[in-house]
């Protein structure tokens, strides 16, 4: 919504100085109003800057057809952020749908600059020239941190079809800082850090025109802009937090701001990362490692947006497993070496909702929906049998509810013609309210006196009662009185606040990154040397781990640019756990095992990312209790999974060994999977997104 909002100014900016009057540029997201909307369709833009889900709005309203038949470019913009993901399956159907309004009213041309422009007679068809058809419809992609470009290409335009790729292989210079409050002391008190990183980003905002500071989460931008207003009195007013779950009013001010240079820093989370051109930020910092290289690009882009200036990023690690990852991710970024995009494959929620909006014409056949849609990249495998099981849950609700329900969940059905209708007139209504792939829980609006400041989630407010303080947009208020979707506030400075969390806050570590950090562990491995007495550490009083294995802190250096302190602290890391246990590496999977009380623990250190550690830890405990019988603890992270298991339960190195089996892997995880709220929670968006559960109803 931030880019959309800016791209809208940045092109009224060009338009107003040519004095072209006559061309209108327009907006349409979530954040636009009723009566924008309104105004819209009665006149529609030249250009419109949207977005997929109000796209498929728009594209399956009969009002709107008219004025989509005259489109000639369909530009995707940040096309990375929509390639791996439902909604990016949602355009590109969008776009097929579009290509069949436009080619409705275009004749074919040929495919040469001087025929499209009449300049030149084409050739007749006695000639014995063979004409190439001109698509209808020109699609351009763009993105500066998306790889690779041959199956994007291919995502953008379809399988099959020509696309010509432009790669800018000269990229603007960039500063990037690896900053870490460490020192040499790997493992600090509790607090130091967060104290120290506050201290530094405080006397970055007083040095800086104007500071992007990213977090990992909504809940972090809250407590660091929170924090630096108290640390900062005199600069209060000029430090803002951003996040989605802000109200439009207090986002669009904020940006606002930001773009006049009247900001002295802006903490979000990923509300900022997509091109808002922004030329006064001079500096990005990154709080904790951004968990992509995509993602880190993105963010150093927004500083130095201008002209001749240079993009100036740091990453502040906040542990010392986290600066081994600013390392590499500031060492890949400055290679631009790109995580492959992974393509959302076959997502059938989406297609239920394809196949709602074409019903809505009463125009097409099941077979020239399946063609249709046949035709965009994500299903370009599907076949007719999951399409016909689609069509079949959206006639009465699938196998398990059409006898009895056919009536509350039937969408659509085949006409006597043979063509796809709805099957009664308010599911177009319900479908209009219900667009969209993305997923939250029920949110609660939040009201100081008569402003909204933004959304939290309805389990968050639950857990709080009257008089209770919490943080939103960097802000402490009070709890007044809370309704079943309205929150009434007032302010609370100087109070002691809790601080909501998001669902939303899910961001694994990508694979391409977790194996590169995999890869500095064994470097590291094969430069540090224990001796046979576990004596390294020790063997020089007061050394430093420079001292003792100064190949590894050169190593570090030269290869990562640490400065000497964290390349100490990193390196004493290392060499401890050598000493202790032995450094798990590429060519090794660690378990190490502890002992409290009745429950043994083991840790396997398994550098493969959150999403892959939860699938293997669930195998593996549903694999503990098939064998050991009573229940399995697991407790997950990006470098590996702790299952904590009772004492009748121990495992041997054998026994361990065998939870690995690949042998009946699928059946385990489909075991473990069966009860598991993860699933729950998945079917509840999956059921929003197919349109079974109404994520709105009456617009409430």
């Amino acid at each position: 919504r931030a880019l959309a909002d800016d791209l809208q100014k940045n092109l009224n900016e060009p338009v107003q100085e040519l004095g072209w009057t006559w061309l209108r540029v327009g907006a349409r997201t979530g954040d636009t109003t009723q009566k924008e909307r309104a105004a819209q369709r009665r006149k529609p833009p030249h250009i419109f800057v949207t977005n997929p889900e109000s796209l498929t709005l728009m594209l399956s309203q009969p009002g709107w057809i008219s004025a989509f038949k005259s489109t000639r470019f369909f530009i995707a913009d940040e096309l990375h952020s929509l390639a791996e993901n439902k909604r990016g399956a949602m355009l590109m159907v969008a776009a097929e749908r579009l290509e069949d309004i436009v080619a409705d009213r275009l004749e074919l041309r040929a495919f040469d600059p001087m025929l499209a422009s009449g300049a030149v007679e084409p050739p007749s068809p006695s000639s014995g020239l063979k004409r190439e058809a001109q698509p209808p419809l020109i699609r351009i992609g763009l993105s500066a941190t998306v790889a690779p470009l041959d199956t994007v290409a291919e995502f953008l335009v379809g399988p099959g079809r020509p696309c010509r790729i432009a790669e800018i292989t000269q990229t603007s210079p960039a500063i990037i800082e690896v900053f870490s409050p460490l020192r040499e002391n790997a493992y600090p008190p509790a607090g130091y850090t967060a104290t120290r990183v506050l201290k530094e980003l405080g006397t970055l905002l007083v040095q800086k025109e104007t500071t992007l500071i990213f977090t990992n989460t909504r809940s972090g931008a809250e407590t660091i802009g929170l924090r630096l207003k108290q640390q900062l009195p005199d600069l209060r007013e000029l430090i803002e937090v951003h996040h989605a779950s802000l109200d439009r009013g207090v986002r669009l001010d904020i940006e606002d701001r930001l773009k006049r240079g009247e900001l002295r820093a802006v903490v979000c989370s990923t509300s900022l990362e997509m091109g808002i051109d922004i030329g006064s930020i001079d500096l990005v910092v990154m709080v904790s490692a951004p968990k992509g290289i995509s993602r880190a690009l993105q963010r150093i882009g927004r500083s130095g947006h201008s002209m001749g200036r240079t993009s100036h990023g740091i990453l502040v690690a906040s542990n010392i497993n986290d600066l081994a990852e600013c390392a590499v991710t500031a060492r890949m970024m400055g290679r631009r070496e790109l995580e492959p995009v992974r393509i959302h494959e076959n997502p059938l929620d989406v297609l239920a909702q394809t196949l709602v909006g074409l019903a809505v014409f009463g125009s097409v056949t099941p077979d020239e929906a399946f063609a249709l849609v046949r035709r965009s990249y994500s299903y370009r495998n599907l076949t007719r049998e999951l399409f016909d099981r689609v069509m079949r849950y959206l006639r009465g609700g699938g196998v398990s509810l059409e006898r009895n329900y056919e009536d509350v969940f039937g969408k659509i059905r085949v006409d006597t013609s043979g063509r796809l209708v709805l099957s009664s007139p308010r599911v177009a209504r319900d479908f209009y309210q219900n667009i969209g792939t993305i997923n939250t829980e029920s949110m609660v609006q939040v009201r100081l006196g008569r402003k909204n400041l933004g959304q939290v989630e309805e389990t968050f407010m639950k857990g709080i009662r009257p008089g209770d303080v919490f943080v939103l947009n960097g802000r402490c208020v009070r709890l007044v009185k809370s309704y079943l979707l309205t929150a009434h506030v007032v302010a609370a400075d100087r109070s002691l606040p809790t601080i909501p969390r998001w669902y939303a806050n899910k961001m694994p570590l990508a694979s391409g990154l977790a194996d590169e950090v995999v890869r500095l562990r064994t470097a590291l491995a094969a430069r540090i040397h224990v001796d046979a007495a576990g004596l390294a550490s020790t063997s020089i009083p007061n050394a430093t781990a420079g001292e003792i294995h100064p190949a590894a802190v050169e190593f570090l250096q030269s290869e990562y640019g640490l400065s000497r302190a964290n390349a100490n602290a990193l390196t004493a890391h290392f060499a401890l756990q050598a000493q202790i246990s032995t450094i798990p590496t590429a060519e090794k999977l660690l378990v190490e095992t502890y002992r409290e009380g009745d429950y043994i623990h083991y840790f396997f250190h398994a550098l493969i990312g959150r999403s892959a550690n939860d699938a293997i830890s669930r195998m593996v405990a549903q694999r503990v209790q098939e064998t050991k019988g009573g229940n399995a603890l697991v407790t997950i992270d990006d470098y590996g999974f702790l299952l904590s298991l009772r004492s009748f339960q121990a495992m041997s190195e054998a026994e361990l060994k065998q939870l690995f089996g690949r042998v009946g892997a699928e059946d385990a995880l489909e075991m473990a999977l069966a009860d598991a709220s993860l699933v729950k929670w998945q079917f509840r968006g999956v059921a929003q997104t197919g349109l079974m559960v109404p994520r709105r109803v009456r617009g409430a």
